[in-house]
């Protein structure tokens, strides 16, 4: 005889056992719902890893050339899972308050002792970190990167952008706050 999964089982309960029923599908749910959240963070999707091999090139970069270990520090900041991060110079001059040339030193700096490699975009640039410096992804990841890139753009060079007023509170936080 086949047996039949769908098969409906009558049941008499109380009104408070069916209460006590219900709250308990109830919990059922919202521990599915947490445990779900908990894999969702378990995921590190906002974390940078620096490797220790590379430690010592860090240290040295720090310690001798401190303006491009801050330039450094910001494209690991805004680079996307893939290691990449596009961007014009304006907005390392509007962030940093530092000269073209400065700039254009401290990423060549980066670029010829091999932290970052750099790609032409019109008149932008892709910065691409050493994957074997520091990865965002999960490590299985690093070898089907792809760089499809993180996009800063300059209030400087976007004048007719209409900054929308919720980004005023941050702002407002920055400048109370003295964030950077």
């Amino acid at each position: 005889m086949k047996e039949d999964k769908d098969e409906k089982i009558t049941l008499e309960v109380s009104e408070d056992e069916f209460k006590k029923l219900q709250r308990l599908l109830e919990m059922h749910e919202e521990q599915k719902e947490e445990e779900q959240q908990r894999e969702q963070e378990d995921k590190n999707t906002n974390f940078v890893q620096l490797y220790r091999d590379h430690m010592p090139e860090m240290r040295w970069l720090m310690t001798n050339h401190s303006f491009a270990s801050s330039l450094l520090f910001f494209i690991l900041e805004h680079m996307d899972n893939r290691n990449a991060l596009a961007c014009s110079y304006s907005v390392f001059e509007d962030y940093f308050g530092k000269s073209r040339m400065t700039i254009y030193r401290a990423i060549k700096l980066l670029e010829e002792n091999g932290f970052i490699d750099v790609l032409k975009m019109g008149t932008s640039n892709v910065y691409l970190v050493n994957a074997d410096l520091a990865w965002t992804d999960s490590r299985s990841s690093k070898k089907y990167a792809k760089y499809d890139g993180k996009i800063l753009v300059s209030k400087k060079e976007n004048k007719d952008y209409e900054y929308r007023k919720q980004f005023d509170r941050f702002k407002a936080l920055r400048e109370r706050e003295n964030l950077k």
